[in-house]
């Protein structure tokens, strides 16, 4: 008899400690980052910790990232919902390592949150738009409408994603962020989509 109570707590704990491991988030989330400096790889790391913090399950993609790689994520069919990409780019795309681009028409899906980190990435809304993150109340797309040098985009990432993600809406966080980064005009942000979005996985 007592065994028979022994194996059955047994097997509620291991069955309770599978569900707690294995189904905490229901939304997935990947992060990019070009290797060409360690600022961007550090990035990626505040990025994947404050995509954790929101919920979402994530994973990266650090070095020498490419267009199909990308691609690939993008058009997955799964849960995948959010995105950050640290690279080099222009308006309306973004390039992967090598210089190969990612424009507008490439991009598929309904995403919650993407931020593209990279110049120019928010001067207009075509990428934004093409990610389907406007005109509805739970998505965001955050990118830059101006130049950004590589250390103001560092030091606006670390306030960003480890002091104010998951605290307030993305649009709060992204303004107190650009806070710390001393100049004006140095952290041209901007966000598409709504503005009290707390970027929190779905």
């Amino acid at each position: 008899m007592n065994k028979k109570i022994i194996s059955t707590i047994l097997l509620m704990v291991l069955i309770l400690a599978f569900f707690a491991t294995t189904c905490h988030a229901s939304a997935s989330a990947k992060v990019f980052s070009s290797s060409q400096s360690s600022y961007y790889k550090d990035c990626a790391v505040y990025a994947s910790n404050g995509l954790n913090t929101l919920g979402y399950s994530c994973t990266s993609s650090i070095g020498a990232i490419t267009r199909d790689s990308m691609l690939s994520w993008i058009r997955n069919t799964g849960n995948g919902y959010a995105m950050y990409v640290h690279t080099l780019g222009g308006t309306g795309y973004f390039n992967d390592y090598y210089g190969n681009s990612i424009n507008s028409s490439m991009i598929s899906g309904n995403w919650d949150f993407v931020y593209i980190d990279s110049s120019y990435s928010a001067a207009n809304n075509s990428l934004a738009t093409a990610f389907h993150t406007t005109g509805y109340s739970n998505r965001c797309f955050l990118g830059w409408y101006n130049a950004i040098t590589t250390s103001n985009s560092y030091t606006f990432n670390y306030y960003f994603w480890l002091d104010y993600v998951g605290k307030s809406s993305i649009r709060t966080a992204a303004l107190n962020a650009a806070s710390h980064v001393p100049g004006s005009g140095t952290t041209p942000i901007k966000l598409y989509g709504s503005t009290t979005y707390t970027g929190a996985a779905r």
